[in-house]
């Protein structure tokens, strides 16, 4: 039986033929590739194998790419752009999830699931193709290392290893592994595994079906988070450029570094925005939402300064060539140490245990990247997710890991007209909570 069949099987007929029909069976395989086809798959410059040599996005001004959805914890998001360069808007909405279930994962599950279908029908997409991500706080990450053993594919060592190393059958998950090159001695192999239970992508699936979409494509948050910023590492000297993303989301904060474009660690730390609002409301004797109203207002009283952006120094060998050189790019914010300092949280209100857990898992993260690859210091901070609007919890973040940071806007480089439908969300304003769904856009097509 195959990874595909022992998925199908677990739906009825009706639905496993109309899955089916769509190409399911090439989708999920796509999460058991090789390095090699992984490489071809997320590197827009790289030759896909022969079984995977047909177009997967066409990127042309004018013309839409499939319509992204992405389940993050505080919101559902849709969103359409075409393939321009820079892409365009074609159509946005965003659904909250209800204050009084953001904390109940599964009323929040069924939630997202159900409003899926209403919200792509009056939110103005074209077509029906669409990608999805998976929810990153429904996968798993794992850094995993194999000695290297001649004629062994590394395919055949994680699945191996996903018994031990997970504890479970590695025919219940879907999962998908990138060979990262660290600098450890000759003779090892590292990957990062990231896995789903097989009953999440079925669960994903029929939700797209049944707002009646054609599932073309499914792609981890982590990788669809970095996809968004890809237009910021096409030049030489830009690859050199070692950056630590951290997307805070109202339950969770995903942490990726990146080597240029190329993902060498992810972890999901069970910390968010929510949290800090519990901590308060527990505190102050206040509902959780105006909790969150009490921490945002103390931002909103504090002026934001503009500020002339100052790059820093730059080991590239030809600095020409180097971001770390020009200006910011559109959508960054300066340092934003630079700005004048707003608090976390009340004056009267202790949040000292959720910020030091945050804190204390992204400098374990900082220092696990420094073992691997003692001759890649990270260099900067870019904060992205819903969270990173608030400026009292980047400003935290960036003192207590002592390196420059900025916000990011990932929709910034979106062209728009301001006539294009756009519901649950101020374009207007800066949206650091969108590089997923962005990135979704971007990503290849997995059929």
């Amino acid at each position: 039986m195959t990874f595909c069949d022992a998925l199908a099987g677990t739906l009825s007929a009706s639905r496993r033929g109309a899955l089916l029909a769509m190409g399911l069976s090439s989708l999920l395989n796509s999460f058991k590739r090789t390095p090699k086809e992984s490489a071809a798959a997320t590197s827009p410059d790289a030759k896909p194998p022969a079984e995977l040599n047909k177009p997967k996005q066409i990127r042309a001004a004018g013309k839409e790419l499939p319509i992204a959805v992405e389940f993050g914890t505080g919101a559902l998001k849709v969103l359409q752009v075409d393939g321009a360069e820079p892409p365009a808007l074609i159509a946005a909405a965003k659904l909250d999830v209800p204050p009084e279930i953001i904390h109940d994962a599964k009323k929040r599950w069924e939630f997202q699931l159900s409003a899926l279908g209403k919200l792509v029908k009056k939110g103005g997409f074209k077509g029906k193709r669409a990608v999805c991500a998976i929810p990153a706080w429904r996968t798993s990450v794992k850094h995993l290392q194999f000695p290297k053993t001649e004629g062994v594919p590394i395919a055949s060592l994680v699945e191996a290893a996903i018994p031990a190393q997970l504890g479970v059958d590695p025919s219940t998950l879907v999962y998908r592994f990138i060979e990262v090159n660290s600098d450890r001695p000759a003779g090892k192999i590292d990957v990062i595994l990231i896995s789903v239970q097989r009953e999440v992508v079925d669960q994903l699936m029929m939700a797209l079906v049944d707002a009646k979409l054609e599932p073309v494509g499914m792609h981890s948050e982590f990788l669809c988070s970095l996809r968004a910023f890809d237009h910021l590492h096409r030049r030489e000297g830009d690859l050199l450029l070692n950056t630590l993303y951290i997307d805070v989301g109202a339950t969770n904060t995903k942490v990726m570094i990146a080597h240029g474009r190329d993902l060498v660690f992810a972890r999901l730390i069970s910390v968010g925005g929510h949290n800090l609002d519990e901590a308060i409301a527990r505190q102050a004797a206040v509902t959780e939402s105006q909790a969150r109203r009490m921490r945002y207002d103390l931002d909103s009283t504090v002026a934001t300064t503009t500020l002339a952006p100052k790059p820093h120094e730059s080991s590239a060998v030809s600095p020409e060539n180097d971001r770390r050189k020009v200006d910011t790019p559109d959508g960054f914010s300066g340092d934003v140490l630079a700005q004048p300092q707003v608090a976390v949280g009340p004056a009267d209100v202790d949040l000292a245990e959720p910020l030091e857990i945050l804190t204390d898992e992204v400098r374990l993260c900082l220092r696990y990247h420094a073992s691997q690859f003692p001759n890649r210091k990270v260099e900067r901070v870019v904060f992205v997710g819903g969270e990173a609007k608030h400026r009292g919890l980047t400003q935290y973040l960036a003192r207590a890991l002592r390196l420059p940071a900025q916000v990011a806007d990932p929709l910034a480089r979106v062209a728009r007209t301001g006539k294009e439908p756009v519901a649950g969300l101020d374009m207007k304003q800066a949206q650091p909570g969108w590089a997923v769904a962005l990135g979704l856009c971007l990503a290849p097509t997995d059929l």
